[in-house]
């Protein structure tokens, strides 16, 4: 009797090893989240290093959903490279016809040029199901493609991630940046989630007007206290409102 005691207390002692064990921190996880934040403004460097040594090898950026086609291309290098596919999201409208490589050429008649894709004149957003025709050039030769809109739902891999800051300008990291300041910091370290409110300002490249915005960042962590998603929520609507755009439907 007193041998299966001991044995049972031993059982109970091992499973709560195992339960805390695989329970992420409170107070790290909200400091890692923290410093997450406060890495995208500060530079390149700091970004990279960030993913690269704090992100699941499968953990994933949760992109916010949008009606449009669902593709990445570098605009840093549009000036001088033009518009070439750098990703294609899985399950967009995208991803039956576009593919990684392709440059644009025309989309609905219209030349693609730097000032075409700043000043929105290209019509990838715009309501869903209507169709847009586009010529595209794909290893050495042009071809035409027609697409209709939709709901694109993007996830970026750790990889993509890493690779698109790698794409980045350094010296422009946080050129457009006026300020920003971290309000609130939640952790529920039972689930391995933290939320972060954010305030910042900003310049709007296509307006070049000064905006704010608040921003509800989700994170949440593997039990290894990595991160395993990441996305956000923030006031689209009033950055647009706050740089001269009419909201219609």
């Amino acid at each position: 009797m007193k041998t299966k005691i001991i044995k049972n207390l031993l059982g109970a002692l091992i499973f709560i090893f195992i339960s805390c064990s695989s329970t992420p921190d409170s107070s790290k996880i909200a400091s890692l989240a923290k410093s997450w934040v406060t890495s995208s403004y500060e530079s390149k460097d700091a970004a990279l290093k960030m993913v690269t040594e704090n992100m699941s090898d499968d953990g994933y950026n949760v992109g916010a959903r949008y009606v449009g086609v669902g593709f990445n291309y570098n605009s840093d290098v549009m000036e001088t490279d033009g518009m070439i596919v750098t990703n294609v999201i899985k399950g967009s409208p995208a991803s039956s016809v576009i593919e990684v490589g392709d440059k644009f050429i025309l989309v609905n008649g219209v030349l693609v040029t730097k000032k075409s894709t700043e000043d929105g004149s290209l019509s990838f957003r715009g309501k869903p199901g209507v169709p847009v025709t586009a010529t595209v050039l794909r290893e050495g030769e042009e071809i035409s493609i027609t697409f209709e809109r939709g709901i694109v739902e993007p996830t970026y891999s750790k990889q993509q991630i890493i690779e698109n800051i790698l794409d980045a300008d350094a010296d422009n990291w946080s050129e457009n940046s006026r300020g920003y300041e971290i309000r609130e910091v939640v952790a529920d370290a039972s689930k391995g989630i933290v939320y972060v409110k954010t305030w910042d300002k900003f310049l709007d490249e296509v307006s070049g007007l000064e905006a704010e915005a608040l921003t509800l960042i989700r994170f949440e962590f593997d039990q290894n206290g990595k991160v395993l998603t990441v996305g956000n929520m923030t006031e689209s609507e009033l950055v647009l409102r706050q740089t001269g755009w009419s909201i219609t439907r």
